[in-house]
């Protein structure tokens, strides 16, 4: 037999079981997914377009719509895929061999998971937004207050469509060390992205978990909430005209809270460092970061015999806001404070008065605002870390991320995405306009 047909043979026999391996995938994972939508007809309709997989160890069901029966909404989600290490997970998943034993490592992701705003989910939430303690000066209808959410009216005058969201959660299991990581990333576009990392030890013997003969430690949790600053100049400038304020007025107002309004919005009395935080973060919202550190003792059930105050330093709690340590996590509860009216005030000014009389001082000249202000290529060593935008001319695109380093010949910015970090390098020829988020000159 010649080499040659044995070589084109191989490729054939490899070719075959490839497409034999894919198209068993598919019917298996078409199968379970009908399964699915039949349990859950009385509720919603579910259809998709498409089911991909590949051997690096990922299932993804792509183009889903669904549409509740309770409502006239459309519900869409771009992919739903679960991955993991490689053809042995794939194997594992479908024959339903993981048992009492988890896989070492695996991940779920849905991405472009959209709620429509115009439609009756987003008006049942703006109603429970506007609902929240009837009567109460906790109330903003206008989705401007300090604890609103993000309301679906806002988002509405912002010129967004919809609400588009990605979340990933990402788990790392090893069993001779005792010990799994797991994180969860969740990513309003153009809005915010928080991500949580925990980790846990005792967890050598899963099985032993599920019937409690064995307690999982919890070691560590960190925290990260960032928000997009063009959202952020983009709805204090909104908030601020519907209010018929200046920017830095409109951020005043919602700081300008007694003992008993901060309660209400926040669910405690914050003392002087975390107050400090809090007033940095509203006038300039960037990232909050914290992280608990539990004794290996400490059992949570015990919380109820301690005072809310206690339990931070309990966890070792530490926590930055824009980057900046917050070194007093004093707080206290409303209940436990004499005059709930009296005490902690944030005046604009020394003058007694309702908050209206105070806001409509004359203002003789309003501190400029940061946002994106055009920079040349040459200025631009000037602003590392920052915030930027780059416009690039071919593609005719905006790359939003953070300003690494100069060259001669190319910028590299970091961009976030959902499942981490990116690198890019973009060619000065490439450029049409670079935009700084900062102080204009």
């Amino acid at each position: 037999m010649k080499l040659k047909t044995v070589f084109l043979g191989s490729i054939v026999l490899a070719g075959a079981l490839f497409g034999g391996a894919k198209g068993y995938i598919y019917y298996r994972v078409s199968s379970e997914l009908d399964k699915v939508i039949s349990m859950a007809s009385p509720f919603a309709e579910i259809r998709y377009q498409g089911i991909s997989s590949s051997f690096e160890g990922r299932i993804a069901v792509e183009n889903i719509s669904v549409y509740p029966s309770t409502s006239n909404d459309e519900i869409s989600i771009e992919s739903a895929q679960i991955h993991g290490d490689g053809p042995k997970f794939l194997y594992q998943l479908l024959m339903g061999g993981f048992q009492n034993k988890p896989p070492e490592k695996f991940g779920l992701a849905v991405k472009g998971f959209s709620v429509p705003l115009n439609g009756d989910l987003a008006v049942s939430y703006s109603g429970m937004l506007k609902g929240v303690k009837p009567g109460s000066d906790a109330q903003d209808p206008d989705g401007c207050g300090l604890m609103t959410g993000l309301s679906p009216d806002l988002l509405k005058s912002l010129g967004f469509y919809a609400l588009i969201m990605d979340t990933t959660l990402d788990v790392d299991f090893d069993q001779s060390a005792g010990r799994a990581e797991m994180q969860l990333g969740f990513d309003v576009r153009d809005v915010e992205y928080s991500q949580i990392k925990m980790l846990m030890t005792n967890v050598s013997e899963p099985g032993a978990i599920m019937i409690g003969m064995q307690k999982p430690q919890l070691s560590e949790v960190s925290v990260v909430y960032q928000i997009d600053p063009e959202f952020v100049a983009k709805s204090q400038k909104h908030c601020a005209n519907s209010r018929g304020l200046t920017v830095d007025a409109f951020v005043e107002s919602i700081l300008d809270m007694d003992e008993k309004q901060l309660a209400q919005q926040l669910g405690f009395v914050p003392g002087p460092g975390l107050l400090a935080a809090i007033k940095s973060f509203v006038k300039t919202p960037k990232e909050v970061a914290f992280s608990i550190h539990p004794p290996e003792a400490i059992d949570p059930a015990s919380f109820a015999h301690y005072k809310p105050e206690d339990i931070p330093a309990m966890l070792n709690l530490e926590l930055s806001v824009n980057g900046t340590p917050v070194t007093d996590l004093s707080f206290r509860m409303l209940e436990q404070t004499g005059d709930a009216g009296s005490g902690l005030v944030l005046q604009l000014s020394g003058a007694a008065g309702t908050p209206r009389t105070r806001l409509t001082r004359k203002i003789k000249k309003p501190a400029p605002t940061e946002g994106y202000v055009p920079t040349s290529i040459a200025q631009l060593h000037k602003y590392l870390d920052e915030d930027v935008r780059v416009y690039v001319n071919q593609e005719g695109a905006v790359r939003k991320g953070t300003l690494m380093s100069v060259a001669k010949d190319e910028i590299v910015i970091k961009q976030r995405l959902s499942g981490g970090d990116m690198t890019a390098r973009v060619p000065l020829q490439q450029i049409s306009k670079v935009e700084v988020y900062r102080l204009p000159d």
